[in-house]
């Protein structure tokens, strides 16, 4: 199969005359000579010679090679390629007086770089540019870029080099000085617009010149419309899919004017379309039938992205996600056989709470469970490359060449075991290939008389592989997807050109910032007006519509949220609705039963699980046991018995969590100190204040050196005072109790329930003057009274204890202590009358017998092995969002309709 409708009629006698062919890019000349070796296997011929076809970058390079060759005195100059242009043009801008005001140099090298490239194309001198501003001040765009522009010419000649311009222009003079010679006829072919230096070029190359056109097409054209653009990409797919399956050998075209914006979408769209079952894990990657014109940067490819990401580990602090996502990477070091290590490491490393991780946090915690696991040392164990790679580090410091670096980089991956002990598929060893270009690239940034730091280093490999495009060496693909471009001159059998909104289409107007925008519109440089995009995007738009027998044009009418319209420039079409030309979209319930027919299913039903075992199983969570299995039976049995786990992110300063643990801590020190009531009332303000402010800054204190630097002095002296003034508000409160002593704090109990083994700690126990015991827990939320009512409570804590107790406990309650509210919640039944703490509906005995039967209930129901999904209400679902991948919640009522039906459609 071909992957073109390539019209070679046309350029026949052209070829067989053994006359020159310029495209106007490279992917043109491919299909041309492809075409051209079809018409001549058609033709039953075997061997032919290879046409004089080139596009006219390699045609440009092939004079200068030639001018070499022949040792032409102007041409003994090295080329700067773009590398060493953007490097220099980094280096002046940095160095510039304007440097403490620029953001980022590097996007402005790169305006400044297109700014010269556009003066010396159109062959415009620096004084067109300061004839265009003539009353214009020292402190313009265009001034600053002129004295850049002087310094980097300057350095340029002191270098030995000469821009690709220059060049040309070293070429247009041999042709005139009679040096090269001259072609009888030059062909043009996918040329809508030539900048004046390459025009001047190929007139002085040839004695005629001609532009070849391919054959008009009377096609038959669409418009039609979608609300947003993923619906329009989808429909395209769709579409495509539809003239592929009527249509083996078609060959269609997808044009996509902003192609690289929304690459990544666009390929996601496709094969989900194409491929549903492509995301699953045991998937075997393979080759899908479209194919793009736009490469994906190097840099975002997983294995050049973890590559570059490894020779960062030289740093001494790294983002926590970055390490995270970097130590479950296949490509260094043995990743599958450290799998259940490096797991740990990543779950250890987060419950550090910390946003940024050492070299020596990694390497230590590394360490310490490897011992744990009983791994033994070995030079391929993580441990040990981490350990050798501090060792090597000191060898990081200074500025050094690019040659440096790239043996430092080689060693240094060497050390880490890159590219890992899984063997490449296709893609990654093309990719890795790659790599090594990026590398020859940076080291031709040593003639450049530049030394680099480590991080400098780094950050141009970023930025080489991050410009390099990665297109992955695929058969001829029936569908391609093309940018504004790429598809001009080619040929399909189908072709739909997709995001024809007013405004994309034409593309809004973007002059160089740094060159006069007059001088750009009145010489009609790139981008530089209304009416030269206007002009660009009507030629190209006539292209389309002869590309193919059938050619649809669409656009939406909404992107996020704001209004769009079909583009003038296809608006004369009258719309067709997308019904006509799609079939229904059944392509959701088709992928479903693909899915079912992919494996083998069996339902299992895991409402129940195994029964608890104690002699076997490790029975955790102690009174948080029975909340969980209240809230949710399933969600208990995968926390508890399963072991799954939620893992608190970073924050700045203290949690939530860790701020009610600095409360509990200072007021169970306080109560240790003051053991009653009589001798807080006892203690003179100044003395209490003392003691509150030494206990606040004890808790503090201990929990900032557990957190390192990523608590500052200041902030900690912030928390202590708001800490000190919580506690102050709070033991007023307690002043106007009844008289009371604390007999427990903090209290460690062990206590068998229903044939489970639990630990509970109690916050504090009062023994009030009538010997009433009431259990305290502290709370800094909103606590409720309701909280401990129904058959599945939600704070099941102090009634488990109020039950397991060994003494009698007269009422429990909660101590809610927040800057909103100070104050006592609680029920039971006292002697005397104290503030918040009420007699229920029932008698205290009968509630504490309601209690014991709950619990009891919650208890066998989880030593039996109750597992549903059964979220008692919609907060329990709001505290369980981290369990919605294994309790599947969201997908319940597909999957209940799957089983009924697993075959049918969904």
């Amino acid at each position: 199969m071909v992957d073109t409708y390539f019209e070679i009629s046309p350029y026949l006698q052209a070829i067989q005359q053994n006359q020159l062919i310029i495209t106007a890019n490279n992917r043109l000349r491919n299909h041309l000579l492809r075409a051209y070796g079809q018409w001549q296997l058609g033709n039953n011929t075997s061997v032919w010679p290879t046409p004089r076809v080139y596009s006219l970058s390699q045609w440009i390079s092939s004079l200068w090679g030639l001018l070499q060759r022949r040792t032409y005195p102007a041409a003994a100059v090295r080329i700067v390629n773009n590398l060493q242009r953007q490097l220099l043009w980094e280096n002046i801008i940095k160095e510039s007086s304007l440097a403490e005001a620029l953001l980022q140099a590097e996007p402005l090298a790169q305006t400044a770089d297109n700014a010269l490239r556009n003066l010396e194309l159109w062959q415009l001198s620096y004084q067109d540019v300061k004839d265009a501003e003539p009353l214009a001040g020292t402190q313009t765009n265009s001034f600053c870029w002129l004295t850049w522009a002087a310094e980097f010419n300057a350095k340029l000649v002191s270098l030995g080099f000469i821009t690709q311009e220059q060049a040309n222009q070293i070429i247009i003079d041999a042709f005139k000085q009679g040096a090269l010679h001259t072609e009888a006829v030059i062909h043009l072919t996918g040329f809508d617009d030539i900048p004046p230096q390459h025009q001047d070029l190929i007139n002085s190359a040839c004695q005629v010149l001609t532009s070849i056109k391919p054959h008009q097409n009377h096609s038959r054209l669409t418009r039609t419309e979608t609300p947003t653009p993923e619906q329009e990409i989808r429909a395209a797919a769709l579409w495509s899919k539809q003239q592929l399956e009527n249509n083996p050998e078609a060959m269609i075209g997808i044009i996509v004017p902003n192609l690289g914006q929304c690459r990544d979408q666009v390929e996601r769209i496709f094969i989900e379309v194409f491929e549903p079952l492509a995301a699953l894990p045991d998937q075997p990657r393979y080759t899908l039938p479209f194919n793009f014109s736009a490469g994906t940067p190097l840099a975002t490819t997983p294995i050049i992205a973890a590559t570059l990401d490894l020779l960062e580990l030289q740093k001494s602090t790294w983002n926590l996600e970055a390490i995270c996502n970097l130590l479950l990477s296949p490509f260094f070091g043995d990743a599958d056989n450290e799998l259940i290590l490096r797991a740990q490491l990543i779950q250890r490393l987060r419950k550090l709470g910390r946003f940024t991780i050492s070299l020596g946090d990694l390497r230590y915690y590394c360490q310490q469970l490897s011992s744990k696991l009983h791994i033994p040392d070995s030079n391929t164990h993580l441990a040990t490359r981490l350990v050798q790679l501090e060792n090597y580090r000191r060898q990081s410091f200074g500025f050094h060449t690019a040659e440096y670096w790239c043996d430092f980089f080689q060693q240094h991956l060497q050390l880490l075991g890159w590219p890992g002990s899984r063997r490449l598929d296709s893609q990654e060893y093309q990719q890795l290939m790659l790599w090594n270009q990026v590398l020859d690239n940076f080291l031709q940034l040593d003639g450049m008389g530049v030394h680099f730091s480590y991080s400098n280093a780094i950050q141009q490999l970023r930025s080489i592989a991050g410009k390099m495009p990665f297109q992955a060496q695929t058969p001829q693909s029936p569908i391609q997807i093309l940018g504004a471009l790429e598809g001009a001159g080619l040929a399909f059998s189908h072709c739909w050109v997709v995001g024809l909104h007013h405004r994309q289409w034409p593309p809004v107007p973007a002059p160089n910032p740094l060159l006069p925008i007059n001088l750009q519109r009145n010489k009609k440089m790139p981008h530089a007006s209304a009416e030269r995009e206007l002009e660009f995007a009507r030629a190209l738009t006539a292209h389309y519509q002869s590309c193919a027998p059938e050619v649809i044009f669409s656009s939406a009418h909404s992107d996020d949220g704001s209004e769009l319209s079909p583009s003038a420039l296809i608006r004369h079409l009258s719309p067709t609705p997308l019904s006509d030309i799609i079939h229904s979209d059944t392509s959701s319930a088709e992928n479903y039963r693909r899915l079912a027919q992919a494996k083998d299913w069996e339902l299992v039903d895991c409402a129940t699980a195994p029964l608890l075992d104690i002699t076997r199983e490790t029975v955790r969570g102690g009174a948080n046991l029975f909340k969980e299995q209240a809230a949710c039976p399933f969600n208990a049995f995968a926390r508890l018995r399963l072991g799954a786990q939620t893992i608190d992110a970073p924050v700045i300063g203290f949690s939530a969590i860790e701020r009610g643990n600095l409360l509990h801590d200072a007021l169970a020190n306080i109560w240790r100190d003051l053991k009653d009531q009589k001798n807080l009332i006892a203690l003179a303000d100044e003395t209490l204040v003392n003691l509150i402010n030494k206990h606040a800054q004890q808790a503090i204190d201990t929990l900032k050196q557990k957190r390192g630097t990523s608590i500052g002095a200041y902030y900690a002296q912030l928390e202590q005072e708001r800490l000190s003034a919580l506690l102050a508000d709070w033991l007023a409160q307690e002043k106007t109790r009844p008289p009371f002593k604390v007999i427990a704090i903090e209290e460690a109990v062990e206590i068998n329930f229903t044939g489970l083994p639990l630990k509970l700690r109690i916050d504090r126990i009062d023994e009030l003057a009538s010997g009433d015991l009431v259990l305290i827990d502290y709370k800094t939320g909103n606590p409720k009274a309701a909280s401990w009512q129904g058959e599945r409570m939600d704070e099941p804590q102090l009634p488990l204890y109020a039950v397991t107790a060994h003494n009698k406990i007269n009422a429990i309650a909660f101590a809610q202590i927040n800057a909103k509210a100070m104050q006592w919640i609680g029920t039971g039944e006292l002697q005397v009358m104290h503030e918040g703490i009420f007699p229920g509906k029932q008698s205290w005995q009968e509630q504490i017998h309601e209690w014991q039967t709950n619990l009891q209930q919650l208890a066998r129901d989880f030593i039996q092995g109750d597992a549903r999904v059964d979220l008692k209400n919609p907060a329990a679902a709001q505290y369980a969002e981290d369990l919605l991948a294994l309790n599947r919640l969201p997908e319940a009522d597909a999957l209940t309709t799957f089983i009924k039906n697993p075959q049918g459609a969904i």
